[in-house]
């Protein structure tokens, strides 16, 4: 807080004295919706210097549609009006030339955004949803239900992603996926990832299910890409939050902006703790010689994300062609929890019974830090540039779990792992892109990146005659894995008529080492992939548009995937890495319709993919031990997947605007695993968002979710639902606003999941303590005004397995 105060004491005078008025000039007009004749709330104003196109200053519209920009000093300017799903406006040889200057734009109509190769637009006043050839953006500004939490909770109101009560992701039912920062890797997992970025800090989501070839092929349902609120107005801007809830739940983060001609500079800061304590019941039996063993556990469970980083940047424009950017992030991240169980053993046909107590703790924590430069040059010719990227990820790793099992409140017996080591990661690009005739593109690029780890492992175990942990030294195991990719990739894209068309073609070179002391091992892959891609959209009469697309991927199994040694969890668990995973390769088809009306919005989009090496996780018994459980990894065979994804916005009333989103998609697993069968399902998702205006400054949202039950290659996991609510009230003209939301109103939220085999079942079901209700202060220092890049988009990446 001293920081932020000292930082506030020394912007606020600066952007006063850049902006203090000789002659001010002051610009104003009124945007409309050119089919609804309607005011448009949050239209951006930008206020451009006619000399040299930088950005001067800019505001945003209100409710009413009315905006007025003051503080010009004299000269010769242009304005352009823009919101997402409408065409820009400009408007020229704007001139203040002393005195106090009113000029009035007047009535500005926005018309909706043509439908070219690029980009087509549906709009909803709620979440704006931006169709491309390769991508969906949807505006997330407003999603008043998941304000003061993270990412994943941002996810849950996204099309196309789904999020069970633990915080698990999954993209068009896979977990495999790639999220990036602003479109930049990042050095922790995806899921960390979510989990560490606060929704207040969230511009726009972009749901990339079919990435072209520029973006890197990883993840088999695509990519997550989060982009952050930024500015580009001259002056001091920022933005600040602070958030508190029940269950010890608080946090707070801000950005300040500062721009100065041809010079940017931001500097943000976040910090968030989230509990989610809750139930757990677990039961297990497994089967051996006519002999069955029985293991109920039931009790409390916390799981804790707790962390936070510090944030900033240079956008410098050198001259009008060429532009030098740097940004880096640094934290520290905890995560955790712990359980207390009452444990229940039962041995059949003997009929005996055994009961003990167990209390379990686990986190994994660690710094990480992120740096990125980047240099763009522009040509003469418009769309003709050179960009090069460079970026360094380090993550020092530390996770720890300990547990132990009691009978009459005196330790009987326990265990302790521990697991440290860095992670280092280097990444390089360029990129080219050249326009051809009136229509088409080129582009061309390479991408290097190299990842290196050394993680050690150790096991210790609890000695009740010392009173103490004493490490087991043969259980001790050092792994080094380093794996390099090289990458060159090509896409054209451009327009016969109606048709648009997108092709792509990239080509990967991989070389990765794995070696363990455990196994006095090393593991190598010596590969060369290719991955086509192809994209098209056909403009239909009356506002209706299909679009299609194939792309080839690849999704590398994780680190800890790959660790070929027994790593015990807790007294029941134990798990087994596989060094001889082969990656899966997905193909993946997409077939899209997009249509308009007045004050509806439909899009439909089906899909079918087909993933071959199919990564599973699998549990057994350990060792004929009917006690202790083995999760390890395979390759099961390949599943299926044939759905259809409808999103419908529709504008009820004045006051009520309803979002639709629903998944419905036949799911088969075809198995070549020994004891996993053939399985099948037909699985449906359906979200129901309602925002509703009580008042000028009131507003009231209420969303619902419910995903079905679905096959696993070992069982099946059962249906889902919750509902959420949020009230947001704003106040001094929009610059602070006030939210309270609460998270599963009734206390539905569940996750039940099924594992059986020959010689076991299992059967776990973990619930959350509900509601969990917050409340969100926001504060907007001087008009600060998100910027929104070329396309909405800033680039792609990935974060990358082995």
């Amino acid at each position: 807080m001293k920081i932020l105060t000292l930082l506030l004491a020394v912007l606020i005078p600066l952007s006063a004295i850049a902006n203090a008025p000789e002659k001010e000039g002051i610009i104003k007009g009124k945007v409309y919706d050119g089919k609804s004749n309607k005011p448009v709330e949050y239209a951006t104003v930008a206020i451009y210097d006619a000399d040299d196109d930088s950005v001067i200053t800019g505001t945003i519209s209100d409710e009413h549609g009315n905006f007025k920009v003051k503080g010009l000093k004299q000269g010769t300017f242009y304005a352009v009006v823009s919101f997402l799903g409408y065409d820009n406006k400009r408007y020229d040889n704007i001139i203040v030339d002393g005195g106090r200057d009113m000029i009035d734009l007047g009535n500005i109509t926005l018309g909706a955004a043509s439908k070219s190769l690029d980009e087509v637009e549906v709009v909803a006043e709620r979440q704006s949803v931006e169709f491309h050839i390769d991508k969906k953006v949807v505006s997330v500004g407003k999603q008043m239900t998941s304000a003061s939490l993270s990412a994943v909770e941002v996810l849950e109101n996204v099309p196309s992603v789904r999020v069970d009560i633990e915080g698990n992701v999954s993209l068009r039912g896979s977990t495999g996926f790639t999220v990036l920062i602003d479109g930049k890797p990042t050095v922790l997992e995806p899921s960390d990832v979510l989990r560490q970025t606060p929704a207040s800090t969230i511009e726009n989501i972009e749901i990339i299910t079919n990435p072209s070839a520029k973006y890197q092929p990883d993840g088999t349902g695509g990519i997550i890409n989060i982009i952050t609120k930024k500015n580009r107005l001259q002056g001091v801007q920022g933005l600040i939050n602070a958030k508190a809830g029940t269950y010890g739940m608080y946090g707070g983060d801000f950005m300040l902006n500062w721009r100065k001609k041809n010079i940017n500079l931001n500097l943000g800061a976040d910090y968030n703790k989230r509990p989610f304590p809750g139930e757990t019941y677990t039961r297990r039996e497994t089967y051996k010689n006519g002999e069955t063993t029985i293991i109920d556990a039931a009790g409390d469970n916390e799981r804790r994300f707790y962390g936070g980083g510090l944030r900033g940047g240079l956008d410098w424009d050198m001259s009008k062609r060429d532009n030098f950017g740097f940004n880096f992030r640094v934290g520290r991240f905890n995560m955790g929890g712990d359980s207390e169980l009452d444990y229940t053993e039962s041995y059949l046909p003997q009929d005996s019974i055994a009961k003990y107590f167990s209390t379990n703790e686990s986190k994994r924590k660690g710094n990480f830090y992120s740096l990125t430069t980047n240099y763009t040059h522009k040509f003469a010719q418009k769309g003709h540039e050179l960009a090069a990227q460079i970026n360094y990820r380090r993550y020092d790793g530390d996770e720890y779990s300990e547990n132990f099992r009691m009978q009459e409140q005196v330790i009987t017996d326990g265990t302790r792992t521990t697991e440290v080591g860095p992670h280092n990661r280097w990444e390089l690009r360029l990129d080219y892109t050249k326009p051809v005739g009136e229509n088409d593109h080129f582009e061309a690029g390479f991408q290097g990146r190299t990842a290196i780890s050394d993680d050690e492992t150790k096991l210790f175990d609890w000695r009740t005659a010392q009173g103490n942990f004493v490490e087991i030294d043969s259980m001790q195991n050092t792994t080094e894995m380093d794996r390099n990719i090289y990458a060159l990739y090509t896409v054209y894209k451009g327009k016969l008529d109606k048709l648009g068309y997108q092709l792509g073609l990239r080509g990967e070179y991989t070389n990765r080492t794995i070696a363990s002391s455990g196994v006095n091992e090393s593991y190598t892959i010596d590969r060369f992939d290719y991955f086509p891609t192809l994209h098209l959209s056909y403009q239909l009469p009356a506002d209706n548009q299909i679009m299609a697309s194939y792309s080839r991927r690849i999704d590398r199994p994780r680190g800890w995937y790959l660790e070929p040694f027994i790593t015990w969890v807790d007294q029941y668990n134990v798990r087994r890495g596989n060094p001889a995973l082969e990656p899966e390769y997905i193909d993946a088809f997409e077939l899209g319709y997009l249509k308009e009306w007045k004050k509806t919005q439909l899009s439909l989009e089906g899909y079918y993919r087909i993933t071959h090496d199919k990564i599973q996780s699998i549990r057994m018994p350990y060792e004929g031990d009917a006690e202790v459980f083995l999760r390890t990894y395979d390759n099961i065979g390949s599943d299926y997947s044939l759905g259809l994804e409808a999103m419908l916005n529709l504008s009820l009333t004045k006051w009520w605007d309803m979002n639709l989103m629903g998944n419905l998609y036949d799911y088969r697993i075809e198995a070549r695993y020994e004891n996993v069968a053939d399985r099948s399902s037909f699985n449906w998702s359906g979200r129901m968002n309602n925002s509703f205006a009580l008042r000028k400054n009131l507003k009231l949202q209420i969303d619902g979710n419910y995903d079905s039950p679905s096959v696993t290659a070992q069982g099946e996991t059962k249906e889902s639902y919750y509902i959420n609510a949020a009230v947001r009230m704003d106040f001094f003209d929009r610059k602070l606003s006030a939210v309270v939301q609460a998270r599963d109103l009734f206390s539905t939220g569940q996750r039940i999941s099924i594992d059986e085999g020959p010689t076991f079942y299992s059967y776990q079901k973990r619930t959350r303590n509900a509601p969990m209700v917050s409340f969100t202060l926001s504060y907007r220092l001087n008009n600060f005004i998100q910027k929104r890049g070329r396309n909405g988009n800033e680039g792609g990446g990935m974060e990358e397995g082995f």
